[in-house]
Parts: C-alpha cells; structure tokens; sequence
C-alpha cells in the first residue's frame, strides 16, 4: 500500500507562523474570518522538525494508511499539501513532507495541536508563483484525501508522484526563446548602462513567467505607458507586472507617477518584479504582492517594502 495523504488547506506563502505578513487565505472559514490557525505554522522550522496540522480533523484515518486498529500512529508517509489558488482558483499542490509520522488522534505541544510530525529537512515548500500543479476537486468536504486508495485517480497519483520525485521543477519549458533585439544604446556610459540593466530586467521576467506559463502568454506593453510593463495571462486571470532592474544589491527603486497610481491600487494581479545585480553572473528576483491586511507589499523572500513618497517640479520658463 503506498502510504500518500493529501491534505487541503489554506493558501498563504511562507507558513511560518508570521500572519502579519502572510495573510492565510481560501481556507476554512475558521482561518478567513479570524486570519490565524494551527496550519499557518505547516512548514515551520521548530527544533528541526515541522509539525503538521489538518484542518477540522481530530481523528485521522491511518487505516487507510496501512495501520492495524491499535496502532496509534503510522510512519514513512508522503503527505502532500494543497491549497485553492486565492487569485486564478482551482487547488494547487503547495509542497509536501517525506517520511512523515502521521497520528490517529491529534497531538499537542507547547499549547499547539499537530496531527503529524517530521523532520524539516524532509520538507518542500513550493514558492508561491511555482504552484502550477493542479489537482482536481476530489476533497469534497473534507481536509484530506488518501489518494493512493482510488484507482480512478491512478493517472493523477502517476503524475502527482513524478512531479514530487523531481522535486517540484516547474513544468512547462521555455518556448520558442526570442532573439534579441539589437536595440542601439546611447553613447553616454551610465544611460548606456540603466538601458541595458532595463534590458536585462525585462528578459529575466519574461524568462521567469515564460517557464511558469508558457511565453505566448507573454506580452510586452512597455511603450504603451499603461503603468507596467508585462501582461501575463493565466486563464481568465491577467497578471500586471512592473519590472525594475538594478546593478547592485540594494533594493531602492523609484516609479513614475503613472507607474506609482498602478502600484497604490494593490491590485492582487498587480507584482512589481525586481531584479538586482542585473548584470552579475548571478542576478537575484524578488516579486512583491500587495498585502490588504496590514497594507504591507510582500516579496517572496519575506522581505517588506519601505515607501517613501518624495516631491519633485519641472520648471519652465514663460
């Protein structure tokens, strides 16, 4: 019997516990309407284990599992978690434990429930823009599902495990790469280099949503003055996202006006993607979303935007 347990639930980033920045959403109602839950702490790292909680489950079925009536517990389980994407919809696998230790009735510690345990170096937590595994409804009303018990789901467990063996890789390859553009730069040396640092931005964008949803999907609106520069479409969802480029590692970078009324909207398909040190052998991105709680931009390092809004005049003379 293969011991997988696939479990629903809420969406959120990190898991980690830090609901100031990662805002649990389309779980339970319990964690919607009060923004916090056993399962906000799902990945993280306490002593070197992760202990797992399953939404509105006290007792879990590990029969289904291969355990015998009296055993209080079954091991080397691959529990897959899932989320429902709170933006295009539909579940996503969010990341999964090897080898975890799941129990029959829920466990507490230090003031907490789990209902499993394993170790943190057996965790994979997909970053949020890789989720692009979907998994069809087949939770119904309850958190969890033992997928390995339905043969009619035996083509969906074949490529749910493929996927985890190869580690969560995105899925779709590039397409049909576009050649450069042999756009001319002005001889002075630092515009020569803010365009190329802009240049360089833009690629690494579209070659980083091009793997995640296919580069027709893609489409450049940069000299449209639309107030960002990528539009990404994922089903019937349309992504906006701004790009900036830097050559160092510092993150300071500046909007203009069209650019800033787009960013203060918050708009949840709205990202502003930022690369630093854009021409190093190794340039770095960070994708920030707006937070509603807390009004706080998010980047997928955790990281929490500083905005400082400055004056500035164009002078004329009559």
């Amino acid at each position: 019997m293969k011991k997988i347990l696939m479990c629903r639930i809420a969406w959120m980033k990190f898991y980690k516990g830090r609901a100031n920045i990662d805002i649990p959403r389309s779980g339970s109602k319990f964690v919607r309407e009060n923004k916090t839950g056993e399962e906000i702490y799902n990945f993280k790292n306490v002593g070197g284990k992760v202990y797992a909680y399953f939404p509105n489950i006290t007792n879990t079925e590990i029969g289904n599992l291969g355990a015998n009536k009296s055993d209080e517990f079954v091991d080397n389980v691959l529990v897959v978690m899932c989320a429902k994407h709170p933006v295009e919809g539909g579940i996503r696998v969010v990341g999964w434990y090897n080898n975890a230790k799941v129990y029959r009735s829920w466990k507490q510690r230090n003031g907490h429930y789990h209902h499993a345990v394993v170790d943190y170096k057996n965790t994979t937590l997909i970053s949020e823009d890789d989720r692009i595994f979907r998994v069809p409804e087949t939770f119904g009303r309850n958190a969890l599902y033992y997928i390995a018990n339905h043969s009619k789901q035996k083509k969906l467990l074949h490529n749910l495990e493929v996927y985890i063996k190869k580690g969560g890789k995105v899925l779709l390859p590039p397409e049909n790469k576009q050649p450069k553009t042999g756009r001319g730069f002005a001889r002075q040396p630092d515009l020569e280099k803010r365009l190329l640092i802009e240049q360089k931005a833009i690629t690494k964008a579209k070659e980083y949503y091009g793997l995640r949803y296919g580069r027709k999907n893609i489409q450049s609106v940069e000299k449209e003055n639309k107030g960002w520069d990528l539009e990404v479409r994922t089903g019937a969802t349309l992504l906006k996202i701004e790009v900036k480029g830097l050559s160092g590692k510092e993150l300071n970078v500046e909007l203009t006006l069209n650019e800033y009324r787009n960013f203060i909207q918050g708009s949840s398909n709205y990202k502003l993607f930022v690369l630093t040190e854009a021409l190093s052998s190794k340039p770095k991105e960070r994708i920030f979303q707006y937070q509603r709680k807390g009004k706080l931009w998010v980047g997928t390092d955790h990281s929490i935007l500083k905005i400082n809004i400055v004056n500035s005049a164009r002078l004329t003379i009559l």
